[in-house]
Order: C-alpha cells, then structure tokens, then sequence
C-alpha cells in the first residue's frame, strides 16, 4: 500500500544523494499517478531507482544528470525494468498513457526515464548498442 497511490509511496521518490538536501521529496503527484497508470497495465511492481534529484545531487558526478533535468522539478523519474521485460517493452507500454507520449522517455540498459515534461515530448536512447 502506498501514500501516494495504490502502489507508490512518497519515500521511493526522495532525493538519494548524500550531503546536499537531506531527502527532501517534491515530486509531481501527475507524474505519480500516471506511473501508477503504468503500473497497473506491466501488472508487476515497478521500482523506481530514482525520482526528485536536488540540483546538487543531480550534478554530482554519481549522477551527472542533466542541467535541467526533469528530475529537479519532481516531474521525472528512472524505473527499474522488471523481470521479463524489455526497455522497449516497458517504452510501448508507457507510450499508451498520454502524459508520457507527452513528456519524456529515455532508454537505458537496465532502466527506463520517464517524464511529464511541459515543453513536448522528448525520447531518447542511451544503450549501448
């Protein structure tokens, strides 16, 4: 049971870095409930590796997020790729909730960006190939 949502509680979203904002956790309640949308549809747990980033934690080089990541706003976050899935799997399925198709998507190897960015959508594909 979560405090945000059926599955999501408000801890999975605060900031992870050591030594800068002490875990504070502005996150986007829309980008929330639309991973919960997501959630719903994979039918598994979805982890989230990392939601609200404080500008220093975003920039630290564990990071090295970007300049205006979505991640400073609450508006983004990197979830795990469950078991038996692929990141283009997990990408099809976020591309049906319209505040993804919206907003941004990124790939990785192990995780998948996802984002309810305001200024149009953005993809992108950081796996190694």
């Amino acid at each position: 049971m979560g405090d945000l949502t059926a599955n999501f509680s408000r801890h999975e979203f605060k900031c992870k870095g050591l030594d800068c904002c002490g875990g504070s956790d502005p996150i986007n309640i829309y980008l929330v409930k639309n991973l919960q949308n997501l959630r719903d549809m994979v039918g598994k747990s979805l982890i989230i590796t990392s939601g609200f980033r404080c500008r220093k934690h975003n920039s630290s080089k564990e990071v090295g997020g970007a300049h205006n990541s979505q991640h400073i706003y609450g508006d983004g976050a990197d979830v795990k790729v469950p078991t038996g899935m692929t990141p283009d799997q997990l990408k099809e399925l976020a591309e049906r909730i319209p505040a993804f198709k919206l907003g941004g998507i990124g790939l990785y190897s192990t995780w998948v960006h996802l984002d309810v960015r305001k200024n149009g959508p953005a993809r992108w594909d950081m796996r190694k190939n």
